[in-house]
């Protein structure tokens, strides 16, 4: 099977394509040039540094420990440390540190859970998010989100996944700690099963939205993306197995609104602010969600982009 990570102009229509040797999920951007990226396979041993202006793979990097890389990973502003969610064979996570520069392993630290996915650093590159997916729903191991000192590689704070049927998957910070966390069925549930909608208010448990229940039951399979953009006061979360868009309140952490949409997957906020792109479609098309009418263009920006991933990143925004 042939990978790529696909780089389009929704402008003017336009694929270009870097041969990759796994399956690209997540990335994160060299604070040197934003278009140096390091990107991660979800659940498996690829991870490569890629030049987007020369189109091709510069260094591949590799696991360590027996370790899988585990999907994403986070540059720090002074270029000194590259991060990246790692799982043991037992389950138990790590956050693997390397240098940006030269990709040498310099160490670990623990994720306070197991399987983790996503990470972000936050406060000035001070503070780490990071969210455990947690064991199989009767392991007893709950998913998280964790806020972990950087410096000092201790936990600072734990929001635990009041739900066993749901894991921690991608996440958004807001200010003051809060958070949007969006989940898959805990691990060994499949699609048959519901994902979630979930906010930190800044403590105690991550909160599952709960209505309305007709919409909250559709969503079957994982909750997968996450756009936020705070001057409409609206979030934004893809649902691919459905085939929906849920739109939420920031303000008010409630429902605003839904979409149905093929196979929608990831989300990205345009330049002008004035609309999100979104890969859906069976041929990962690149379409755009007005953000004033809250509906569709009908008109397809891209056609058959390759982004059948996880993630859409607005190069205009890093």
């Amino acid at each position: 099977m042939e990978y790529v990570l696909s780089v389009v102009n929704p402008h003017k229509d336009s694929i270009q394509t870097i041969k990759t040797d796994f399956f690209p999920h997540g990335f994160a951007f060299s604070p040197r040039r934003k278009t140096l990226v390091y990107s991660f396979e979800k659940i498996g041993n690829g991870a490569a540094l890629l030049d987007l202006d020369a189109m091709e793979v510069v260094q591949t990097i590799p696991p360590v420990k027996q370790r899988q890389f585990y999907g994403h990973g986070a540059c720090s502003r002074d270029d000194q440390y590259l991060f990246s969610t790692e799982t043991s064979p037992d389950g138990k996570g790590a956050i693997g540190i390397r240098d940006p520069k030269t990709l040498a392993y310099l160490g670990d630290f623990p994720t306070y859970g197991d399987n983790p996915h996503e990470c972000r650093l936050i406060e000035n590159d001070s503070v780490l998010m990071v969210t455990n997916g947690g064991g199989t729903r009767s392991s007893g191991v709950a998913g998280s989100l964790c806020y972990i000192d950087v410096k000092t590689q201790k936990l600072l704070e734990q929001a635990e996944m009041p739900d066993p049927a749901f894991n921690t998957g991608h996440l958004f910070p807001l200010a003051d700690h809060r958070a949007v966390v969006v989940s898959a069925p805990r691990l060994g549930l499949d699609q048959r099963y519901r994902g979630a909608v979930s906010v930190f208010t800044g403590s105690g448990d991550l909160q599952p939205m709960k209505e309305p229940a007709a919409v909250v039951n559709n969503m079957l399979g994982e909750s997968l993306s996450i756009e936020v953009v705070p001057e409409r006061d609206l979030f934004i979360v893809t649902h691919p197995t459905p085939g929906m868009l849920t739109l939420w309140s920031m303000s008010k952490l409630e429902y605003r609104g839904h979409l149905l949409t093929e196979n929608v997957r990831g989300v990205a906020l345009s330049e002008d602010r004035q609309c999100v792109w979104v890969s859906c479609g069976r041929q990962a098309d690149i379409a755009a969600l007005n953000l004033d009418t809250l509906k569709m263009e009908p008109q397809v920006a891209v056609s058959a982009s390759f982004i059948t991933g996880s993630h859409l990143i607005n190069m205009a925004m890093i």
